[in-house]
C-alpha cells in the first residue's frame, strides 16, 4: 500500500481545500462572471420558454465607402468583450458618445479596415414558436455618428 500522510501534509491539504471552498462560496454569493470558474456563469443560468425570445447583441457600422458591416464585439476589434458591452449597455444608451471610444479602438486595432462613419449597437430578437424560430427582427439600441 501507499505511505500515510504526515500531520503537516494533511493540514496543508485541508487548508488548501478550505481556501478553495471559501473562494467558491464567495464567488457564488457575491461574484460575477469575471470570477469564473469561482463565480457564476449567468448566461447559462436560464432557459427560454418554447414561445419566448432569444436576444443577441451585435454591433454594425456604416463605412466611408457606404457599406454596412458587422463589427465583432471583441478586444481585437473594439477593445472590449461582448459581455462588457452588454453589462454597460445602459451607459451607452444614456450617453451614445461613449461609442466614439469604440470607433477609435477599431481604427487603431484594425488599421487596414475602412473608416467608420456610424456605429450601431443592435439587439437581434428571434421569436420562437414551439421552440423553433418564427421571426427575426433587429432593434437598434444606440447609434453614434463617428467623428
Amino acid at each position: 500500500m501507499g505511505e500515510t500522510l504526515s500531520r503537516r501534509s494533511k493540514a496543508v491539504r485541508l487548508a488548501a481545500a478550505g481556501a478553495v471552498l471559501i473562494a467558491l462560496g464567495h464567488g457564488t454569493v457575491a461574484g460575477d462572471d469575471d470570477l469564473f470558474p469561482l463565480g457564476p456563469m449567468v448566461q447559462y443560468a436560464f432557459s427560454i420558454p418554447p414561445d419566448g425570445e432569444i436576444r443577441s447583441l451585435f454591433m454594425a457600422a456604416e463605412t466611408a465607402a457606404g457599406t454596412r458591416v458587422e463589427i465583432p464585439i471583441e478586444p481585437s476589434h473594439v477593445g472590449i468583450r461582448r459581455a462588457e458591452l452588454e453589462g454597460q449597455l445602459t451607459r451607452y444608451v444614456g450617453d451614445p458618445s461613449l461609442l466614439q471610444e469604440l470607433a477609435k479602438a477599431y481604427s487603431r486595432l484594425q488599421p487596414q479596415a475602412p473608416r467608420l462613419t456610424k456605429l450601431y449597437v443592435i439587439t437581434k430578437v428571434i421569436s420562437l414558436k414551439d421552440r423553433r424560430p418564427a421571426s427575426t427582427r433587429d432593434v437598434v439600441r444606440v447609434s453614434w455618428s463617428v467623428r
